[in-house]
């Protein structure tokens, strides 16, 4: 975790759950919450005046993917709280966009290192459900069955096609750039060829054409599911 003030929103219905949230959270000094609201809509004010590093969303325990769209389009990323393993949440988050999610039952440690990883721009997720989300996404994918454009596949260089391995094992842009022995620049750029040449949008897009296509192995379901484990592999893949 950097050694600059985390600045943190909270969102949930229950005022008493903020307020023991927001203890919980201000034990670590390098965190701050700067507001709470019952919903985001609610803390625009808060929002534009404080620019909070991140939001907590407590999720209700009954229906929670519906409140998730309202975090679509957040400029600060998200972090949500759940009471229960659903593929379709995590689906849902991918999505969305939603930098990372903790189940509620998890121990104090597993909410700081979440907010220190999505806060270093990685996102945070269980890497079992991870693994069985992804094969639902690509089960649900229709590229390969009725478009299948192998010419696209094959239009892509080496260089494009080490960049897509690594990006799919986990690797982030800086890691990828180490690895090759470039810059993060010509990382980018890369993928900006990938996108334009596979006629795709998007890193999670990628993974998913890259496991239906072949151009990469997919990920074991099972493995570490607290703790260090749980950033790792391709949902690392799908932050910067």
């Amino acid at each position: 975790m950097t050694n600059s003030m985390i600045k943190i929103l909270l969102i949930g219905d229950y005022s008493i759950f903020r307020s023991g949230l927001r203890m919980l959270i201000e034990t670590d000094k390098r965190l701050r919450v700067v507001g709470e609201a019952e919903r985001l809509e609610d803390a625009a004010e808060i929002i534009s005046v404080e620019s909070p590093n991140l939001i907590i969303a407590d999720l209700p325990d009954s229906r929670p993917i519906d409140i998730l769209p309202v975090f679509r389009n957040t400029l600060s990323p998200v972090l949500v709280l759940i009471g229960q393993h659903d593929v379709d949440i995590y689906k849902k988050c991918l999505q969305l966009g939603i930098s990372g999610l903790v189940l509620k039952e998890e121990k104090s440690e597993v909410l700081f290192k979440a907010i220190e990883k999505i806060n270093d721009g990685e996102l945070w997720f269980d890497r079992a459900m991870m693994g069985e989300t992804i094969r639902q996404l690509l089960d649900e994918s229709q590229m390969l069955r009725d478009n299948p454009r192998p010419n696209l596949v094959a239009g892509l260089t080496e260089r494009e096609r080490e960049v897509i391995k690594l990006l799919c094992i986990g690797m982030r842009t800086r890691d990828i750039a180490d690895a090759l022995f470039i810059t993060e620049n010509t990382v980018r750029h890369h993928l900006t060829s990938v996108f334009n040449k596979l006629e795709i949008k998007g890193r999670l897009e990628l993974v998913i054409y890259a496991f239906k296509h072949g151009l990469v192995s997919m990920p074991k379901s099972n493995g570490a599911v607290n703790g260090a484990g749980l950033h790792q592999d391709f949902s690392q893949a799908l932050s910067g």
